[in-house]
């Protein structure tokens, strides 16, 4: 008969194989997935000082990045701070930098604020921004957003645009580009045009 010590030493001897086992499998499933995964394009941030605890993280920040579809941004910022609803998101206060979304087009920029998601993939500008474009055309407006993945800028406010040609005033403005559709941009609610005529 056995005893119930012996019985209790053979119990954890099977405990002890299935989880070293199930530890193993687990570890391969992780390593497969990992590596199958699409891998998220490179972000950094070069900063001057890290602060923790105050009113900014990290100050006099340079933060360049990729996109999965070859764009870049690449701006400096006065001060980077993390959101405190969501940890893939980042406040910046006086970002100045340039955002491509291909090789051949690129916007040249400045606000009071942005706010960086990782997650979504896009830029929110808050504020006196400024924003031209590699034609020369300059667009201005209190609030922005730059959508990577769609290769789109939405101006939901109103929105002053002075290019070569004239000028162009209106309270709503979607600017699409890619490589295969050069660049449309659709002006709406109160569309005010000055051509200029030489």
């Amino acid at each position: 008969m056995v005893t119930d010590t012996t019985q209790y030493t053979r119990l954890v001897f099977w405990l002890k194989l299935m989880l070293g086992l199930s530890a193993g499998l687990l570890f391969l499933v992780i390593f497969q997935f990992s590596y199958s995964k699409k891998v998220d394009p490179p972000f950094s941030v070069v900063t001057k000082d890290v602060r923790i605890g105050v009113k900014y993280q990290a100050r006099e920040t340079h933060i360049t990045g990729n996109t999965s579809d070859g764009g870049t941004f690449d701006f400096h910022a006065k001060a980077l701070n993390p959101s405190h609803q969501n940890d893939k998101t980042v406040i910046l206060s006086k970002p100045l930098g340039e955002i491509s979304f291909s090789s051949d087009q690129k916007f040249n920029f400045s606000s009071d604020f942005a706010t960086l998601n990782l997650d979504e993939k896009n830029i929110l500008f808050n504020g006196n921004l400024s924003l031209k474009n590699s034609w020369g055309t300059l667009i201005k407006t209190e609030e922005l957003v730059a959508d990577f993945e769609k290769k789109l800028l939405i101006g939901p406010k109103r929105i002053t645009v002075k290019s070569e040609f004239g000028s162009l005033e209106s309270g709503r403005m979607e600017y699409f580009y890619s490589s295969a559709l050069d660049e449309e941009i659709f002006f709406t609610d109160g569309v005010t045009v000055e051509i200029f005529i030489e």
